[in-house]
């Protein structure tokens, strides 16, 4: 009789009753693993042998047996074959390649084979993920695959949030038909988007019932904001052109600028008065995308952001692109009084030697560059500082998407009332004494809440996080941020 250390895994069933079971033999050089993944009762038990009969021969790592005393006849032809005591989980007999195998080394491992069943969750025991394995493969099923979401990024979309969501949210429909014929089920991933798609629905008709009710005078009210806030911009720019802050600026370049600006932001005012005859159309339009749900609302204002802010961005734009001419032909003049110059051919910086005339004429621009620089940087800083507050707000606008389209509905409700879906953490406890074979009951424990999270988000794109050291250097050397 030879022996080996054996490795047991045996679902748990009622103990009064007398089963035939079957499953599959795994061998090394150092352990024998089986697992038992089906269960017969003393009816079937003849149909289920001959079945299994026809198997083993096709497949010689299948296992069978039963828990009666003796083998039976119609049995005894099986090259792979086990006999287990049912009240102390102890093996009479096991027969591994026709050869008779001694079991005092074995290891029962008890599981519940519903929970490994529905688990859709990995779990955190090799032993346990090839069970899982062999359980589906033993029913005729595949183990949930998620769809990879076809990310294709469209250029011209990332300039409207309203026409990009409206993509992403097509992108997400279609991965959630396309995994749910694939998986004939609904998944954790999948009802996770669902629930947040519903809820998202209902908090838009929650938020349009609250909001829209008087159309007319939500419109007057947005009228008067747009006017309150070009009025400001006016002020900020007559304050600029004066002695802001007691500074001392060339008066006729910050005239020319101011009056500059002030000009590009009246024509916004006009463009936005006429526009504003159009206004309660458009809040009718608002009030029908906005039963798609909350998430088409936030788009959808955060692009009327965008909008009514044009012309503080038009001005940084402006000043931007002022700044940077005015700060690489400080450069590439500093070079003239070190004898150097820029070489675009090569890409690199050559010795030269300039004239008198040369110098003189470079002297002078670089004192006009320089003096003027103060007046640029003025309205480039404060330009910049209404660039980056839109920026932010419309990032917090598409982090909202985000949570909402993301919000772990399904997970936390699986979460709360411990459904084996979410069962992947393993606990191993004894259950008989110290005499042999060992016997351990494997238990499946919910995962915790934050790993559930992270595992089952839908595949809705993160927002790109604001970059603060480039958007720093950015704004050092008068880099647009777009």
């Amino acid at each position: 009789m030879k022996s080996q250390p054996v490795n047991i895994f045996f679902p748990i069933f009622p103990k009064n009753s007398c089963v035939c079971f079957s499953g599959y033999v795994e061998k090394d050089q150092h352990v024998i693993s089986i697992y038992i993944t089906k269960l017969y009762d003393k009816l079937s038990l003849r149909t289920s042998a001959i079945e299994s009969n026809k198997k083993e021969r096709e497949n010689q790592i299948r296992i069978h047996g039963h828990c009666f005393e003796t083998m039976l006849a119609k049995t005894q032809s099986f090259k792979n074959y086990m006999i287990l005591d049912l009240k102390f989980h102890k093996v009479n007999l096991l027969i591994i390649d026709g050869i008779e195998i001694s079991a005092e080394n074995s290891i029962v491992l008890l599981y519940d084979h519903y929970k490994i069943k529905e688990s859709q969750t990995p779990i955190d025991f090799t032993p346990f993920t090839k069970l899982k394995r062999l359980i589906y493969e033993e029913q005729n099923e595949k183990q949930c695959k998620e769809c990879d979401l076809n990310n294709v990024k469209v250029p011209w979309l990332s300039n409207s949030m309203f026409l990009q969501h409206i993509y992403v949210y097509y992108q997400l429909i279609q991965w959630l038909i396309i995994s749910a014929k694939t998986n004939k089920k609904v998944t954790i991933k999948q009802g996770n988007l669902i629930l947040a798609i519903i809820a998202d629905v209902i908090l838009g008709c929650i938020l349009l019932q609250l909001l829209l009710g008087d159309i007319h005078s939500i419109s007057s009210l947005l009228m008067g904001m747009l006017e309150r806030l070009i009025n400001s911009l006016y002020s900020l720019l007559k304050w600029l052109m004066g002695a802001p802050v007691g500074l001392k600026l060339n008066n006729a370049f910050n005239k020319m600028l101011g009056k500059y600006f002030s000009y590009h932001v009246q024509l916004w005012w006009l463009f936005l008065d006429v526009s504003g005859e159009k206004l309660d159309l458009i809040l009718q339009v608002y009030r029908y995308v906005g039963y798609l749900g909350l998430t088409f609302q936030i788009a959808v204002i955060s692009d009327m952001i965008c909008i009514a802010t044009f012309h503080s961005y038009c001005i940084y734009v402006y000043a931007a692109r002022l700044l940077n001419m005015q700060i690489s032909g400080l450069i590439a003049l500093l070079r003239l009084f070190v004898g150097r110059k820029y070489n675009p051919l090569r890409g690199s910086i050559d010795s030269c030697e300039y004239t008198n005339q040369e110098l003189f004429v470079g002297t002078v621009a670089f004192t006009i560059l320089l003096l003027l620089l103060p007046t640029t940087a003025l309205y480039y800083i404060v330009f910049t500082l209404f660039r980056i507050l839109s920026l932010a707000l419309q990032y917090i606008l598409a982090q909202l998407i985000y949570i909402i389209q993301t919000f772990p509905f399904y997970v936390i409700s699986l979460w709360v009332l411990k459904s084996p879906k979410v069962a992947g953490n393993v606990l191993i406890e004894r259950v008989n004494g110290r005499n042999s074979p060992l016997v351990v009951e494997v238990q499946l424990l919910s995962k915790s809440l934050t790993d559930l999270v992270a595992m089952f988000r839908p595949p809705v794109e993160k927002p790109k996080n604001l970059e603060w050291t480039n958007l720093l250097s950015n704004v050092l050397v008068g880099k647009q941020i777009v």
